[in-house]
């Protein structure tokens, strides 16, 4: 009779399940990724074991869809894993502020900031030089102020 009672009791005394964020689950250090894992992430092989569990995991994410991309797709990620590679702990904090600011603007302004990015990649070195040399990066890849407000034109009342 004292087990029934205790066994009716207990799941009522116990901790209800809690709202907290559970973090990222540990993820595997590099010698423990796949061989086809290690060949797809190589260019961060030097900081996988200092990287955060979630970097870990973006980046696993990364190379589980790195098969299906075509050619240069894959290019274009093994580019950006050897420039993020190379970035200081203060350019990476910069690159992700600068991502997530360019994700909060309406599409409007995404659009007119990557036009004007094209633009800057395809003029010649010796021009996106001089472009850097006068602080106008910045500035080229700003987003477009807000058009002001156009003012109506009343018409004069009528005579009377």
């Amino acid at each position: 009779m004292l087990a029934a009672l205790l066994a009716f009791t207990l799941p009522a005394q116990a901790n209800p399940p809690t709202s907290a964020v559970i973090g990222t689950p540990p993820q595997p250090d590099w010698a423990g990724l796949t061989i086809e894992q290690r060949k797809i992430l190589m260019p961060l092989a030097s900081d996988w074991n200092q990287m955060e569990h979630i970097r870990r995991k973006q980046w696993l994410t990364t190379a589980s869809r790195y098969p299906k991309m075509g050619t240069k797709e894959q290019e274009r990620v093994q580019k950006r894993m050897r420039d993020w590679a190379t970035m200081t702990p203060e350019q990476r904090n910069r690159a992700r502020d600068n991502y997530r600011d360019l994700s909060k603007l309406p599409s409007k302004h995404q659009e007119q900031i990557k036009k004007k990015w094209s633009a800057y990649k395809n003029l010649p070195e010796e021009e996106k030089q001089g472009v850097r040399e006068r602080h106008k990066s910045a500035i080229l890849l700003a987003p477009p102020p807000a058009p002001e407000p156009v003012a109506s034109e009343e018409t004069p009342p009528p005579a009377q």
